[in-house]
């Protein structure tokens, strides 16, 4: 698979990258609450190997191992975004576990203002005070959500600082993979993500593994399969979209996470997780209308 070249039309070229991504986003809301409900009876980490392992073998079959060389000079970048991404999963995952899916996935959504952070001073990427005001709105919604008013127990307090911490891992995770897509393919990048996050991983399988009911065997086929979509249209989508804009369109993944858990878990969102998740929808809206 070959990096994929640009058309002239620069609106064009963003909308089209958009799309992807908020399609990817919508697998990334489900893959969150798939993992909630695998994490009940299996340790995150353990739900982690999981995702890493099947979505490699996925990939492989798909591929069948073509294409998986790294353009000369570009292994230690190929690395270090699968690296960053491996962190961020693992400390999101433990988010998701101990705050539920809606929560962990709003906090963790806040990475579009660490990827404006490495795009704008390590990639040259423009900043201007719409963008400004765009990352402004992102994270006045992890406030509301956090105020004091919010009533977050001590538990859900320790999963949305776990979920926080995948947002600064993600967000250079992203500005990585974005300058990656300028010579690689989205292909290229996340087989090898999952490599890295495979061999990161399997120690947690020491621990021992639970007894697979029928239902985790569905929620973990369902965090493989999001998963493994959800992260191959995201790179995809980056080939074509700025790091920050992209992060940002990425980010609404939250709102088909906390539908889902509303639906199948009867875990309704608060005021404050609805109002947080409007601010985030509006900052897209405002990211996009700046090209």
């Amino acid at each position: 698979m070959t990096p994929v070249e640009l058309p002239l039309d620069r609106r064009s070229v963003l909308v089209r990258g958009l799309a992807v991504i908020f399609v990817a986003a919508l697998l990334f809301g489900a893959m969150a609450v798939s993992v909630r409900l695998a994490a009940r009876e299996m340790a995150s980490s353990q739900v982690a190997f999981v995702r890493f392992a099947g979505s490699l073998l996925v990939l492989l079959a798909l591929g069948r191992g073509r294409g998986l060389r790294p353009r000369p000079g570009n292994a230690q970048q190929v690395l270090l975004r699968a690296l960053l991404g491996v962190v961020s999963i693992l400390f999101y995952y433990r988010g998701i576990q101990n705050a539920g899916a809606g929560f962990a996935t709003l906090l963790q959504c806040t990475y579009p203002v660490f990827t404006a952070l490495f795009a704008t001073t390590l990639m040259g990427e423009k900043f201007d005070a719409r963008l400004a005001a765009a990352l402004g709105l992102n994270l006045t919604g992890v406030f509301i959500v956090l105020g004091p008013s919010a009533d977050v127990s001590p538990a859900r307090l320790m999963g949305g600082l776990s979920a926080l911490g995948a947002a600064a891992f993600s967000g250079g995770a992203v500005a990585t993979a974005r300058q990656l897509r300028a010579s690689e393919s989205a292909y290229l990048i996340t087989t090898y993500f999952m490599a890295v996050g495979t061999l990161f991983t399997a120690p947690s399988l020491l621990i021992g593994l639970p007894a697979l009911s029928n239902g985790m065997l569905i929620a973990l086929t369902s965090v493989v399969l999001t998963s493994v979509a959800g992260q191959f249209l995201l790179h995809q989508g980056l080939g074509f979209a700025p790091a920050t804009q992209g992060s940002l369109a990425a980010a609404t993944s939250v709102v088909t996470a906390a539908a889902l858990e509303a639906l199948l878990l009867g875990d309704r969102p608060s005021p404050h997780t609805l109002v947080g998740a409007c601010l985030m929808i509006g900052a897209v809206a405002l990211a996009i209308s700046r090209s």
